[in-house]
């Protein structure tokens, strides 16, 4: 792999999941989905901590708190390489 520095060149990067969206929420879940990016796995990211992975473009979060906002991003991961991260959604709790 090239690198630059101590950072690998954003072209040997996995392209960010595209078009993160959210179902509408109930009080304590939300169901993400997103763009697949061919032969990735993804990292599902709350409030800039990771919370979960996903080998499909789908994801379930659970244990939220009632009448909360968070906000969401995803990446996608090839080969142990973590893309940037997707855009950023803001989700709030029945």
């Amino acid at each position: 792999m090239q690198q630059q520095g101590n950072f690998l060149t954003k072209s040997l990067l996995p392209d960010a999941p595209a078009n993160v969206t959210a179902s509408i929420p109930t009080a304590t879940t939300v169901t993400l989905t997103w763009d697949a990016v061919g032969g990735a796995s993804y990292r599902i990211y709350k409030d800039n901590v990771q919370v979960g992975t996903s080998d499909t473009n789908t994801y379930k979060v659970t244990g939220l708190t009632t009448a909360t906002a968070y906000n969401f991003e995803v990446t996608a991961v090839i080969n142990e390489v973590e893309s940037l991260r997707s855009n950023k959604i803001t989700v709030t709790t029945a």
